[in-house]
């Protein structure tokens, strides 16, 4: 298949990105302060958060820190690179500031309040992040995921053709950056590889699930409900060398690591698990699957994607790394930091599989929609529950479940109870599979079930939280992890 364009950012020079960045396990200091904010009289103090992208062990971690009261704040944190973008929010502004992080230098803000809806930000980093693009690059990538092309019914195209319209569409908004003025070359860069990745891991990856989706938008009165999209054979992955997964500029980008996990899981592509096999016999088979497609055999891709399969082990089955594995693992990785950052974290997934509970799947119980909830909940008087919307597809639940697993831990011995909740739109197989990890009391409802709990609770965005007092009273519903410190002070109020 052949699919004869050309992506806009394959011109950039390395004038027009950010500094190379380099796999290293380190520590990046972040201090600010705040002004023209006051603290009003018993009010607690503000959170900020900061979240990092982790490109080895592919996770986003979250880190909390308070406003002090002379407006200062400051975090330390491991990074994964000499260099990483990452994001700051607060309650204190109404948006989003990417901010750049390295090892070698600490990064400064400051952040004047103008009124209530509008901030100045003042930045020094080393990667050379300018204040427009602090401010600004959040706005740009949400006009980006604004619709694009008109055509609207892919469903009915052949995975080729679909593909072909796909990436022009994808074109469409990329010139987005292109024409904004108010970002520099590094920061257009940066977002237009940050929503290629996003675009190939949403749409094209997952073609099967994009379709049925597509299909259940655009569909007419007189199709059937039960659609089977077509499964796309080998050919149909061509486009992926388009994106240069060689890149090294996509250590910079979150969303790389959904793209190797999609790719780790892909059907078609039916990469084998690694267990106990040597790398370079591994690689030898992933290369004949997939050194057409991307259009290269060595370099930075298949690196990411070995380890790639050894965090899939980690976070698939909680299974640490067996002294075969870890073995392989120093004997093949040239990089010796990719091979410091998988042991730390095998160390990591040793503990928590010593503090795994077993998951309970349980029976939804058989009642009229409306009273399911209470049906659930009614199970665990005598203890608070906090009951969790997720989905095996949604990166943000499967994030803040790592943070929770330290909460679980420390509330073991409590009368508490972690109820899990989800629907078909996540695949049974790959549930199965997931709440193994997880823990807890889960169940499995129909569409029917789960859009009924949506309606009752008016909640439509995942993860969304309930938290029940002891005798079965629903106390709080919120959407969207609050950071683990107000999690635990919210279980806190209501244990007995």
């Amino acid at each position: 298949m052949g699919i004869c364009i050309a992506f806009l950012s394959c011109t950039s020079t390395n004038k027009d990105q950010f500094p190379e960045p380099k796999i290293m396990m380190a520590t990046a200091k972040v201090t600010g302060v705040v002004r023209n904010f006051q603290l009003k009289e018993g009010e607690e103090k503000p959170v900020l958060k900061l979240y990092v992208p982790a490109p080895i062990t592919a996770e986003v971690g979250t880190f909390e820190t308070y406003l002090t009261e002379d407006g200062s704040f400051s975090f330390e944190v491991p990074i994964e690179c000499n260099m990483i973008i990452g994001t700051i929010t607060s309650e204190i502004f109404d948006q989003s500031l990417i901010i750049g992080l390295a090892s070698d230098k600490e990064t400064k803000l400051v952040i004047t309040k103008k009124d209530d809806n509008n901030i100045d930000v003042t930045i020094l980093s080393r990667i050379g992040l300018t204040s427009n693009d602090v401010l600004n690059s959040g706005d740009v990538m949400e006009q980006m995921m604004s619709p694009g092309s008109t055509y609207s019914s892919f469903y009915k195209m052949t995975p080729k053709d679909f593909a072909s319209v796909a990436i022009k569409n994808m074109e469409e908004r990329l010139n987005i950056t292109v024409t904004d003025s108010t970002l520099s070359k590094g920061a257009k860069n940066f977002i237009t590889n940050e929503f290629k990745l996003a675009y190939l891991v949403g749409c094209l990856l997952d073609y099967t699930g994009y379709m049925s989706l597509n299909y259940q938008n655009f569909k007419t009165e007189e199709e059937p409900e039960e659609f089977t999209p077509q499964e796309p054979d080998r050919s149909y992955y061509a486009f992926l060398k388009y994106f240069d997964l060689n890149n090294p500029q996509y250590l910079y980008n979150a969303t790389y690591s959904r793209v190797l996990k999609a790719i780790l899981s892909n059907e078609t592509l039916n990469i084998p698990l690694i267990n106990d096999t040597p790398i370079d016999e591994w690689l030898k088979g992933v290369k004949t699957t997939m050194a057409d497609l991307i259009g290269s055999d060595n370099g930075l891709f298949y690196d990411r994607l070995t380890a790639g399969a050894y965090i899939s082990q980690f976070d698939n089955e909680l299974k640490p790394l067996s002294d075969k594995q870890i073995e392989n693992i120093r004997n093949y990785f040239k990089n010796k930091e990719i091979t410091k950052i998988l042991l730390k974290k095998n160390e990591e997934v040793i503990k928590l599989a010593a503090q795994k509970s077993n998951a309970n799947c349980k029976e939804t119980p058989s009642v009229p929609q409306k009273e399911l909830m209470n049906a659930i909940i009614s199970q665990y008087k005598g203890n608070v529950v906090l009951v969790d919307f997720w989905a095996t597809w949604c990166g943000p639940c499967m994030s803040a479940m790592k943070e929770i697993r330290e909460i679980k831990g420390q509330y073991k011995d409590k009368n508490i109870v972690f109820v899990y909740i989800t629907n078909t739109s996540s695949p049974l197989t790959l549930w199965k599979k997931k709440i193994n990890t997880i823990g807890g009391e889960h169940y499995y409802l129909t569409e029917g079930e789960w859009e009924s709990l949506q309606d009752s609770f008016d909640f439509t965005g995942i993860p969304t939280y309930q938290l029940y007092d002891t005798n079965g009273k629903l106390e709080k519903q919120f959407s969207g992890y609050p950071g683990t410190n107000k999690m635990k002070a919210m279980i806190d109020q209501l244990l007995p």
